[in-house]
């Protein structure tokens, strides 16, 4: 599954990548049947902990997903810790430098000094710092995908997390181009009202939550029956 996963990104085609929002095995498992390539199993954000990863993991080893886990801290132990649950990869935000960068990804050659190849490294662009240090974080080989984080960069750049300020737009613009000018993989939080224009610009890695799709559903089901 991670090295269908990773060729597809890497001819330049689009996947579509979940997050559940809640620590259920079940959930993921129903998601198998859905047309998505990989499960996000939000342990920064989200109330997962290390053992309901490794049971979300296995439902989406049966369900033939793959399975991100984005961790609450970049450190070393923190990166073993989750990668020994039988995750296929991992998102890893709060880094400021390209240094840091590095360091995850040698954590990761570390915990599987023969096979690291097969996991996923994704990283997450999300502050000023990182958007200053693009270039260097570009140059680190072993990152599979950057992720661009919206909501933090925009707080990064004191828009109080309103990524849909001209200002922040025209900062992901420009990431998003000097991602794809490298010839590496962007990826990004989309909507409804965003995902076509993400897509013209060739992101490859588009992340959404489940609560989002959800919240549409019971939504537009409230109109059929004259709720709102």
């Amino acid at each position: 599954m991670v090295k269908a996963f990773k060729n597809k990104i890497q001819r330049g085609e689009t996947v579509l990548v979940i997050n559940p929002d809640h620590p259920s095995p079940s959930l993921v498992q129903f998601m198998g049947g859905l047309p998505i390539d990989a499960v996000w199993i939000d342990c920064e954000q989200g109330s997962a902990d290390v053992e309901t990863v490794e049971n979300m993991a296995r439902a989406a080893r049966l369900a033939g997903l793959v399975s991100l886990v984005r961790v609450f801290s970049p450190e070393d132990w923190v990166i073993e810790r989750f990668l020994f649950r039988g995750i296929d990869g991992l998102v890893v935000p709060r880094l400021d430098t390209a240094a840091q960068a590095q360091a995850v990804v040698d954590a990761v050659r570390y915990c599987f000094p023969k096979t690291h190849q097969e996991k996923l490294v994704v990283v997450q662009i999300e502050s000023k710092s990182a958007i200053q240090d693009l270039a260097g974080f570009l140059r680190v080989a072993g990152i599979d995908v950057y992720m661009i984080g919206p909501v933090d960069l925009a707080k990064s750049l004191g828009f109080e997390g309103d990524f849909r300020q001209p200002e922040v737009q025209q900062v992901i613009d420009e990431t998003i181009g000097a991602i794809r000018a490298a010839g590496k993989v962007a990826g990004i939080l989309v909507d409804r009202d965003n995902v076509r224009r993400y897509l013209d610009q060739g992101v490859g890695f588009l992340y959404v939550h489940a609560n989002d799709f959800l919240a549409k559903g019971a939504a537009d089901f409230a109109d059929l029956l004259g709720r709102r």
